[in-house]
């Protein structure tokens, strides 16, 4: 029995994280951030357990000619089993784009104005496929057969039966998870009197 996991994990750190901290005295101040990006996620994750076949054995019993008596094939087919673990496919994909920080620090009692400007554009794709399988499985039982060819053949049997086939599967698990943190602006102003 075996047990197949596959995990596929990306995380995208595109941060034009910029930090901007901004000390003033008697006149206006303008704290500007731009940013832009593009990012692209193609995953596929895959865990397969299947495509088996299990073929029970056959009971065969050919007689040719003539006076041929108590000619037997006895017993059965051996049986056939396959058996599959668990199949768990799983994918996770974290894009963190496009932070800005903007502190300003004015404790000099001035009485200027404070602009913070951020500018963000990002576009972002993610593709992700994830797929767990343990199907595409086939079990055939065996079979009897007797042939017989000729004159006065007496009791020529095949006797049991053909073995039998059996798939057992375990079960089949798939998880995404995608998460996207896009153009996030943290602006702190801090104005005090002397």
């Amino acid at each position: 029995m075996k047990k197949i996991i596959a995990i596929a994990t990306i995380a995208a750190f595109v941060l034009s994280a910029s930090t901007a901290s901004a000390f003033w005295s008697s006149s206006d101040i303008t704290a500007k951030n731009y940013n832009s990006a593009y990012v692209k996620n193609s995953v596929t994750t895959v865990a397969d357990t299947g495509g088996n076949t299990a073929w029970g054995g056959d009971v065969s019993n050919k007689v040719k000619g003539d006076d041929n008596i108590n000619n037997d094939a006895n017993g059965g087919g051996g049986n056939a089993t396959v058996t599959t673990g668990a199949a768990s496919a799983g994918s996770m994909v974290e894009n963190y784009v496009n932070k800005n920080t903007t502190k300003v620090n004015a404790d000099c009692g001035c009485k200027g104005d404070v602009e913070v400007k951020n500018f963000n554009r990002a576009k972002v794709k993610n593709y992700v496929t994830t797929a767990a399988e343990t199907g595409s499985n086939g079990a055939y039982g065996g079979n009897v057969s007797n042939k017989v060819k000729g004159d006065d053949n007496e009791n020529n049997d095949a006797d049991g039966s053909g073995g039998a086939a059996s798939v057992r599967t375990g079960a089949a698990d798939a998880g995404t998870s995608v998460v996207n943190v896009v153009n996030k602006n943290l602006t702190r102003v801090k104005k005090s009197a002397n």
